[in-house]
């Protein structure tokens, strides 16, 4: 699979229709994009506005680098958001609400909430990260206007997951009263998104010990033999809660779910080296003016 990989914006989403929309291309919004479009959603970053980042005269306390320039550490890091499967756009997200649904079931679908932008597009999606450093009016319609009053900062939510009173609403970074330094703000992001994913497994069925989600890469071939499937199945069984009864197809399914997830976690040595290379050829280009390469594989 070959992405086009630029740091760049681009003009238009190349769809209506999203799993996760993130309101804001900071250390936050990059970083939970990261992690959402890793576990499989479809995911878009809208990013036009006041930049809480390009204020900085250089970035010196971020782990690993001793000083980097405000704009080249964004490149670098849309370059990474890109790279796992993000969509970044250059527009302003002027109206975010709910959609009008029957049932909790038509609420997980990629209608729950409308977006409307300042360039005219007219999205919906599952779920939205509000992760803009300084406004957020664009959420002072959400329940008939009660939810956040405009002007105001932060908005109200679980500082620690991101979660809201809005079912599928998250914020992430400084909006959500977190510190306001780049690097608490890119964790911060992906705890959010961390919350985001857990949340929606338990609406597909999972329980509490088995919603979490990780995210690692292991040696290919550590996964995948009998004993290995036997621990999986005794670990699932042993997890079931107590005062909850899990019919056997629900069991089967979250088995199959975990044991096909935990496979995907392998990457083989040639897949580790390719991301190591791509991962170099970014830094040259964002940050050694090496000649830009647009396309990594």
């Amino acid at each position: 699979m070959t992405e086009q990989v630029t740091g760049q914006k681009s003009n238009e989403p190349s769809s209506d229709e999203y799993d996760v929309v993130i309101i804001g291309g900071g250390a936050s919004g990059l970083s939970a994009g990261v992690f959402t479009a890793r576990y499989g959603f479809k995911t878009l970053i809208l990013d036009r506005g006041a930049s809480a980042i390009q204020r900085c005269y250089s970035i010196g306390n971020y782990l690993g680098f001793l000083a980097i320039d405000p704009t080249a550490f964004l490149k670098l890091a849309r370059g990474h958001a890109q790279y796992e499967g993000c969509e970044i756009v250059d527009d302003l997200v002027v109206e975010v609400e709910e959609s009008e649904t029957e049932s909790e079931a038509e609420s997980r679908d990629r209608d729950r909430f409308q977006i409307k932008t300042q360039d005219g597009h007219e999205l919906t999606a599952a779920s939205v990260i509000a992760a803009s450093a300084y406004n957020a009016d664009y959420l002072s319609g959400l329940d008939e206007g009660s939810f956040h009053e405009a002007g105001t900062h932060p908005v109200e939510c679980d500082e620690a997951t991101g979660r809201t009173a809005i079912d599928g609403l998250y914020v992430a970074g400084w909006l959500s009263g977190s510190p306001h330094q780049v690097i608490i703000c890119a964790g911060h992001g992906a705890r959010v998104a961390k919350a985001l994913i857990h949340d929606y497994r338990m609406n597909d069925g999972f329980w509490e010990e088995v919603a979490k989600y990780w995210d690692w890469q292991v040696e290919g071939g550590t996964y995948g033999d009998e004993s290995w499937r036997k621990h999986i199945d005794d670990w699932i069984e042993s997890t079931i809660p107590e005062d909850e009864t899990v019919s056997e197809e629900r069991r089967e399914r979250i088995t199959e779910a975990i044991t096909t997830e935990r496979l995907g976690f392998q990457l083989s040595d040639e897949e580790r080296k390719q991301r190591t290379k791509d991962g170099q050829a970014l830094i040259r280009e964002h940050l050694l003016d090496a000649k830009p390469m647009q396309t990594y594989k």
